[in-house]
C-alpha cells in the first residue's frame, strides 16, 4: 500500500469515527472504528468496528446512518467518488 493510500484511509477512519460519535443513537454507545479499507477501485469502503454492547444492533444503526456518514465524508475529504460503506465486525477482519 502506498503512502497516499494509507494516509487517505487514516483520514477516512478519523472522519468516520468523529461522525459516528456525533450521531445521537444509543445503539452506537461505546462503538469504535478500528480500521478502514478502501477497495482498489475506490467503490467500497469497508469499515471495521467494535461494539461493546449489542453488535448486531450497532451494525444496523450504522447502515441506517450511511447517508449521513457519506455526507460528512464528502464535506471533509476530497474524493473522486463517494464509496459505498460496508460495516463489518472487527473480529471478522481478514488475517
Amino acid at each position: 500500500m502506498s503512502y497516499g493510500r494509507a494516509h487517505l484511509e487514516e483520514r477516512l477512519k478519523r472522519v468516520l469515527a468523529e461522525a459516528i460519535g456525533g450521531l445521537e443513537d444509543p445503539r452506537l454507545f461505546l462503538l469504535t472504528v478500528e480500521a478502514v479499507h478502501l477497495s482498489p477501485d475506490g467503490r467500497v469502503l469497508t469499515v471495521y468496528v467494535e461494539a461493546f454492547s449489542d453488535e448486531e444492533k450497532a451494525l444496523l444503526a450504522l447502515s441506517h446512518a450511511e447517508r449521513r456518514l457519506l455526507s460528512e465524508i464528502a464535506r471533509r475529504v476530497r474524493l473522486r467518488r463517494l464509496p459505498r460503506l460496508e460495516f463489518v465486525p472487527w473480529r471478522a477482519r481478514p488475517a
